[in-house]
């Protein structure tokens, strides 16, 4: 029976009355409570959470701690995605980030104890239009726990396989990446605490302009203190700095965006759910749009830089599906190729936009239009990877 057939009938559907158990809990960790449920099934608590707990019994070589963090992770990403809660306005998404005690920028003080006195802490929210009781949260809560329960309980029974699983599981102290630090350079001292495993880049051309940039990022948290958010810069491709204008990244998965200045500097802050412990992983996807300005300039370029520990030696899947490290793609217009294309790695400005001898191994072939550079070392912080070009 599905949550809707159940509902009809005029009973809980077992993933909506596990969201309900969850959310009205009063004082527990609710990952703890999960993993206790996994660990002792057969009491209360294990039956109740037994749609969550049962959809990782064939995680046989999991640890319970990661199985109940596997499964919060789900619960989280249903939680922002577009078919319960399309926007950071919506109700619905504000209800559940109260009852599941996810951080919200406009909640400064802790979250209550109960469901009623987070649902109060709401009431002066301009999204509720400062509510004089908590009705329109007890409304949006029913909506938003019936949506949450359709869209996990599809998302459970495509989780099948250990494969499956896998980007959900937290990393381990053997293999988050803590030992390979010794292979990345020292970074700066504001550097932000994560090392990148997965960051693909792909651009999109219109003529001799970038016009969209579409980034998806896989992060492991190196901040004891929980990683709360990324930061991300992203700036027009002129030909000097002081043609670059600065462009806002918007938040497409895994994340919400806020537009900040920081020492004077707009940069955009990526809030994760909520803060991500040491060795735990984060998947998340941004935009940036660009203006479109008179095309003006005889080369470009797509740049990464790294302001963090470090991004992972790149790998690809059937020699084509980026699993690790940095690719670069672009999309040029077909009726605007350009004339020479090449990567870079750890050069300074001088060096990675000049063009290379043509029997430079660094040259790239513009081909249809499509041109792809996966880098096989690690990228170390503090410097710049990426695909330059020219049309002379």
């Amino acid at each position: 029976m599905t949550a809707r057939e159940s509902r009809a009938s005029g009973t809980k559907a077992p993933v909506e009355a596990a969201l309900r158990h969850l959310g009205s809990r009063r004082y527990d960790d609710l990952v703890a409570l999960i993993e206790y449920a996994i660990k002792w099934p057969d009491g209360r608590t294990g039956t109740i959470l037994a749609p969550f707990t049962e959809a990782t019994s064939g995680l046989h070589d999991w640890t319970a701690a990661e199985r109940a963090h596997a499964v919060w992770r789900v619960l989280e990403e249903g939680i922002f995605h577009p078919h319960v809660s399309p926007t950071v306005m919506s109700r619905r998404r504000r209800v559940l980030q109260a009852a599941f005690r996810l951080p919200d920028k406009d909640i400064e003080e802790p979250w209550g104890a109960s469901l009623t006195e987070r649902f109060k802490q709401l009431g002066a929210l301009a999204v509720f239009s400062n509510a004089t009781s908590t009705q329109p949260m007890e409304i949006a809560w029913k909506r938003g726990v019936e949506r949450l329960a359709d869209h996990l309980e599809r998302e459970l029974k495509e989780l099948r396989t250990p494969e499956d699983w896998a980007r959900y599981r937290p990393v381990r102290p053997d293999d988050s990446g803590f030992d390979e630090l010794t292979s990345f350079r020292r970074p700066s001292e504001g550097a932000q605490k994560l090392i990148v495993n997965l960051h693909v880049l792909t651009v999109l051309m219109s003529g001799r302009l970038e016009v969209r940039r579409i980034t998806e990022r896989v992060i492991t948290s190196q901040d004891p203190a929980g990683l709360k958010y990324f930061k991300a810069w992203a700036f027009s491709s002129g030909t000097s700095l002081q043609g670059r204008a600065y462009a806002p990244t918007q938040a497409l998965w895994g994340c919400r965006a806020e537009q900040v200045t920081e020492n004077g500097l707009p940069v955009t802050q990526l809030w994760f759910p909520r803060p991500l412990i040491a060795g735990e992983r984060a998947h998340f996807m941004t935009e940036v749009v660009h203006e479109v300005h008179e095309e003006d300039g005889s080369k470009g370029w797509a740049n990464v830089g790294v302001d963090h520990f470090g991004i992972d030696r790149g790998e690809l899947r059937d020699g084509l599906l980026p699993v690790s490290g940095l690719t670069i793609r672009l999309r040029f217009d077909r009726n605007c190729l350009p004339t020479s294309i090449w990567w870079y790695a750890e050069q300074n400005d001088r060096e990675r936009y000049a063009e290379p001898p043509p029997d430079s191994p660094r040259r790239l072939t513009v081909g249809s239009g499509d041109v792809v550079k996966t880098f096989d070392n690690l990228c170390q912080p503090r410097e710049s990877y990426g695909i330059a070009y020219t049309w002379i």
